[in-house]
């Protein structure tokens, strides 16, 4: 039961390696405005988070079948023998360590993404408003309607 509690939690690693790497990715194309490559890149992110979700369940089973009930890594460390507990536990770390990089490259990403989002609003808020009088008419008279922008933002 250790060795296989090992593998899964090497495969999770190995699992959150390509994740970082595919937020390193998903940043470049946040910067780059690439809405492709963004999209490519969040569909290679959603099969691996498919495939940590499955590892996930697979290292709960495993920890149930140590312990005779759900319990967490930390309980389960005891019931191992401490050359598999120690290999354990630095894999623990090891996880733990790459989990909050890839939540903190997934938290400047999401910045990234408000950022350009906020940025098309104002440039679309530019294009659909405008003070000018679009037909011709009196210098002194108010116009009579309000002024159209460029885009019409009524459908």
């Amino acid at each position: 039961m250790g060795q296989e509690l090992l593998e899964v939690m090497g495969e999770m690693i190995l699992l959150h390696d390509k994740l970082i790497v595919l937020s390193e990715e998903k940043q470049e194309a946040l910067v780059e405005r690439d809405v492709k490559r963004l999209t490519e890149v969040m569909n290679k992110e959603k099969e691996l988070l498919q495939k940590l979700r499955v590892s996930e369940e697979k290292r709960q089973q495993i920890t149930e079948k140590l312990a005779g009930r759900d319990q967490t890594l930390k309980e389960v460390l005891g019931l191992l023998s401490p050359p598999v507990k120690r290999m354990v536990e630095n894999r623990a770390a090891d996880l733990k360590e790459k989990a909050e990089k890839l939540q903190s490259m997934n938290d400047l990403n999401e910045e990234l993404l408000r950022d350009g989002m906020a940025f098309v609003h104002h440039m679309i808020g530019h294009l659909t408003t405008s003070n000018q009088s679009i037909t011709y008419g009196r210098p002194n008279r108010k116009p009579l309607q309000t002024p159209r922008g460029y885009f019409d933002t009524k459908a």
